[in-house]
């Protein structure tokens, strides 16, 4: 069995990110072609830690088609971690099992991965729904807001500019400053979400709040709303998009998410939802089809993603020579 580390993670993919959303785009067409199996994920929770955000979520699945393995990805999060104990807001691990054997193959650092498959998923998103404007505003600024933005900038293009809101003072000025030295972009700090939505084409949510706060009326008609948060775009952002889509819609009609409280409520339903990511993917569904749509884009993130990225990473470093091989 092989072992990677955080480090050997990295080194492995060095900086070709797009290993990632080509994993997420061949899962996904194995997704629609019915060649995955992937039950919904259980969430262990204590109730003294009521915070959104304060879980441990098994992701287990089998993704057929070109990757064809099975695994797990056990993900851990508190939203006081870096405050109070100078760690990272989540962690994870992976283990990727032979298909056939069902026996371990590879163990690794999940955080990573996760990362930059959230981004990926994202980047696939705007591939098929993002205007042609590049304007992006970006709420929230940790590690999600960088993978994003460094996988936007190599798949989706260049950005025409780049505003960022972060509540926590100072975080979006190292924002800015990492911005420009990794990407050469230059970056607008608001105190205001609102003035940082604006004018933007994209609108990439990555914060842990655990209430809805982004009002319908910040949102630009026109725009791709990117709501990988919990709760941040209140109900009215969904009901004023002209599409919606989903990653998977069996996955996202999760209790305690926003639109699974919206079809409790009678404001969201199948026949409100546009489209699944693998519907855009295989183009079964159209994706943006006038310049005047705003499309709100749904993802709760999917393990067959999460597999197929470690996959791809576990035969690149199979093929450097990266990790630990530990004896059973």
């Amino acid at each position: 069995m092989l072992y990677l580390s955080a480090a050997d993670v990295e080194r492995a993919i060095g900086e070709d990110h797009a290993i990632f959303v080509e994993a997420l785009e061949a899962a996904l067409r194995a997704q629609a072609a019915g060649d995955v199996v992937q039950p919904l994920k259980p969430y262990l929770r204590r109730p003294e830690r009521p915070h959104p955000t304060d879980r441990i979520i098994a992701m287990p699945a089998y993704v057929g088609g070109d990757v064809r393995l099975s695994g797990m990805k056990w993900i851990g999060s508190a939203h006081d971690n870096q405050r109070t104990r100078g760690l990272p807001r989540a962690s994870a691990v992976i283990v990727l099992n032979d298909a056939d054997s069902a026996y371990p193959l590879a163990l690794m650092d999940g955080s990573v991965v996760s990362a930059w498959r959230t981004a990926a998923v994202s980047a696939l998103a705007c591939r098929f729904l993002a205007p042609a404007g590049r304007r992006l505003a970006v709420l929230g600024t940790g590690l999600l807001a960088r993978t994003h933005l460094s996988l936007l900038r190599a798949s989706w293009g260049r950005p025409d500019g780049v505003d960022v809101y972060d509540i926590a003072p100072g975080h979006g000025e190292a924002f800015a400053r990492w911005a420009e030295e990794k990407h050469d972009l230059t970056v607008t700090v608001h105190d205001d979400p609102a003035a940082c939505l604006r004018d933007a084409d994209v609108v990439l949510a990555v914060t842990t709040a655990p209430e809805s706060w982004i009002p319908a009326e910040w949102v630009p008609r026109g725009s791709l709303f990117l709501n990988i948060s919990l709760a941040d775009p209140m109900p009215d952002v969904v009901l004023t998009s002209d599409k919606i889509v989903v990653d998977c819609y069996e996955q996202v009609m999760r209790p305690g998410k926003l639109l699974h409280s919206m079809a409790e409520q009678g404001t969201f339903g199948p026949n409100r939802c546009h489209a699944d990511l693998s519907d855009l993917v295989t183009g079964s569904r159209p994706g943006r089809e006038t310049p005047e749509e705003t499309i709100f884009f749904n993802p709760v993130g999917q393990a067959i993603g999460d597999i197929a990225c470690a996959a791809a990473v576990y035969r690149r470093a199979l093929g450097q020579g990266v990790g630990i091989h530990l004896e059973r």
